[in-house]
Formats: C-alpha cells, structure tokens, sequence
C-alpha cells in the first residue's frame, strides 16, 4: 500500500484534512482542482422557518453573510463537517442524520407531519431534487433558493492526461457530479497509459459516473474522507 497516488479533485480551502489523512495513511496526495465555487444572488422570502437544511459546508460559506436574517425552529445539517460549519457561524440544537446524503435527510423525516411545514434548502445551483420532492409531495411548503454555482476548471489540452500518466497516478477521487463531468470532458481514455481507479465521495457522485459509463466505487456507510481513507486503505490491503 506505502506509496499509492492519489489525486484530489477539490478545491484547495477543502483539501486540507484528506491531504493529511492521506498522506498519515502512507498515500501520496495530488491536488488537481477540477472546479471553483461562485455566488448567487438569492433573496430568504421568509421570516421564520420550521426547518432549515444545510447540505454541504460550501453551503455555509455562502450563507454566513446572511445570519442576520435566518430565524429557524429547527435545523438539520448533512454530515458531521457540514454540522461543525454551521455551529461555527451561529446555528445551535442543529440535528444530524445518521446517513450523510439527501436520502439520509428523507428516512429521518418520513415519519414526521411534515404538511403544511416550511423549509429553507439553500444549496447549489446543481443539486439532486430528491429532497424537494419528497417534501412537496408530503404537503410541505419549500424555499431551496440557488446560493452558488460551480464552474468548470479548464486546463491546457492534454494537461491532465500528462499529469496521470506522468505521476502514474493510482486512484482519483471526486467529492461531487460537477468535479467528475469536468474531469471527463477534459480526458481522453485512449491516451491514459494506467487507468487509475475512480473513488465517489458518495452515492450521488457515483450514480453520475456510472451514467457517463465509468466505473467507480464508493463508500457504502460513511460519505466522509475518513470513509473516502478506510476504502482506499481497505483495497490497497487486499
């Protein structure tokens, strides 16, 4: 295992803790950003709100200007990063799912008396609606306005296929759908002399790939990097 490649997808501010589990795991890291992050202009139509929904830490990046303005009864964060954030910036009594995604928020809800209750998803521009919908359909009122966006990260022609091929990278990792279509638009596989293994961060991202017809693994409990070191660790052991 001692000396495994392992390029990260991420932007730089997000990179720090997998770069240094990685690297105390015995893995070599690699930093390739493949997006950036930009605000949106969004307005809160509401006063209160029964619930607010914080999805991801680039989430609470873009929402802490506006703390002012949030007023909440109850307030649910997707995984542990994500709940440190916003304690970080003023939420308090913030709940957490056991499982970190969208159908993790779903199962902790679905026995609630959800009708007629209004909720606050800010989130990216891009983002699976499965959520929404569950919730609409169960009588709630919902506000999910679009609080950033992701660009593309675009590098010289051939750029990334010298990197792989030149570091002989052994595995590339993607923590979103965006960083994956932006890497994949980039590459042409035919010139990859080692074809490296594809790690999602989570079920979303790894649905994304097996649609564009690439294989990739996934952790199956823990969408965390601490899931995204135990997988990597647990397939360069075999």
């Amino acid at each position: 295992m001692p000396g495994r490649k392992i390029l990260i997808t991420r932007q730089p501010e997000q990179s720090i803790e997998f770069i240094n589990k990685l690297s105390f795991n015995r893995f070599y890291p690699y930093l390739l950003p493949m997006i950036k992050t930009v605000p949106l202009k969004f307005d809160i139509q509401r006063n209160r709100y029964d619930f607010i929904i914080i999805t991801s830490v680039n989430t609470v990046e873009f929402l802490k200007l506006f703390m002012d303005k949030i007023n909440y009864n109850r307030a649910i964060a997707v995984g542990s990063k994500t709940k440190q954030a916003i304690e970080m910036i003023g939420f308090s009594d913030v709940e957490i799912p056991q499982l970190y995604s969208q159908k993790g928020v779903i199962k902790y809800l679905e026995n609630e008396d959800l009708k007629g209750k209004s909720f606050f998803i800010p989130g990216a521009e891009e983002r699976p609606g499965d959520l929404i919908d569950f919730l609409l359909k169960r009588g709630a009122e919902v506000d999910a306005p679009s609080i950033y966006t992701t660009e593309k990260v675009c590098y010289d022609n051939g750029y990334i296929v010298e990197f792989l091929n030149e570091l002989s990278i052994d595995a590339v990792t993607f923590f979103s759908p965006s960083a994956g279509r932006s890497f994949f638009s980039q590459v042409v596989f035919s010139e990859i002399k080692k074809i490296p293994l594809f790690v999602s961060i989570g079920p979303t991202t790894h649905d994304y790939l097996l649609s564009i017809g690439i294989k990739s693994i996934y952790p199956k409990t823990e969408f965390t990097v601490d899931g995204v070191i135990n997988l990597l660790t647990d397939i360069y052991r075999r």
